[in-house]
């Protein structure tokens, strides 16, 4: 039960690091893939939280 924040916060914080190497390798002026991959990484922790409770 105590890993569901973990969980959460893990893959968030995962997303936004990806994305923000990726724009720092494509030198992009807007955190466009750093916005997109820590949503991704939200939308994947709550998956992942919801398969943990049911």
């Amino acid at each position: 039960m105590w890993d569901i924040p973990f969980r959460l916060l893990a893959s968030i914080i995962i997303g936004f690091f990806i994305g923000m190497s990726i724009d720092k390798y494509l030198s992009a002026d807007a955190p466009v893939f750093t916005i997109i991959c820590s949503m991704l990484g939200l939308i994947g922790g709550i998956w992942s939280c919801i398969k943990k409770t049911l």
